[in-house]
């Protein structure tokens, strides 16, 4: 169902250009100042579990401002809500036979980007920059043979604060309305390796490594 999800919203970025061009050209020049709101979703995985792949959908919205800083050239600083982490399926062995253990590794974030954006055309925007992340909310488990079990995060610590590099690909669909594909990966490490717990250790640091899909309206 996820991975379904994913294709959907990949193939409806794909066609905005195409819905795009059929619409009038940008009005007027952009403003040296936007604020608005952005609402979209995170398709995340952590390097450094046992799996790879994007299986974990998430929130990512919150506040966003734009600052011309030359023609074409613009500094974004945003405020956000971010769900990230990891979720997938493997068999393992009980007495009473095979069965499909389910992980799931939930990491709320408030996160802080700050990006450099240049304006390729009229509608095409290209950025890159970091952000900063402060963990608010974790929950790691998994599903045995009967139960859900839950790790103690005491025991097996995520660190506070994390580092993650952003890149980003805008496409203008109004003078207000932009849509965005970005993709962030891990400076600092979201968990120490000697802190993960052994049978779902890739006996590395962890490190997020996600997608984000948004839309912003700006004022």
């Amino acid at each position: 169902m996820k991975n379904t999800t994913l294709i959907s919203c990949l193939l409806c970025l794909f066609l905005l250009p195409f819905y795009a061009s059929a619409q009038p050209v940008l009005s007027q020049p952009q403003p040296r100042f936007q604020a608005g709101i952005i609402a979209g979703g995170n398709f995340s995985q952590v390097d450094g579990d046992l799996d790879a792949g994007v299986h974990k959908v998430g929130l990512n919205a919150g506040f966003s401002s734009y600052t011309m800083l030359a023609p074409n050239v613009y500094l974004n600083l945003e405020l956000l809500f971010s769900q990230k982490g990891s979720r997938y399926g493997r068999e393992w062995q009980s007495y009473a036979g095979p069965y499909l253990m389910v992980y799931q590794m939930k990491l709320n974030y408030i996160e802080v980007p700050l990006l450099l954006h240049y304006e390729l055309a009229p509608r095409w925007v290209i950025g890159a920059g970091v952000s900063y992340n402060r963990l608010v909310q974790s929950q790691e488990r998994y599903r045995g043979l009967y139960a859900w079990n839950d790790f103690d995060p005491e025991k097996y610590p995520y660190k506070k604060n994390e580092w993650e590099y952003v890149g980003s690909a805008s496409f203008r669909l109004s003078n207000k309305v932009i849509a965005e594909l970005r993709y962030q990966y891990s400076i600092t490490p979201v968990r120490a390796a000697a802190d993960i717990p052994q049978d779902f250790s890739g006996y590395k640091a962890q490190r997020n490594n996600l997608f984000a899909l948004r839309i912003g309206y700006y004022l």
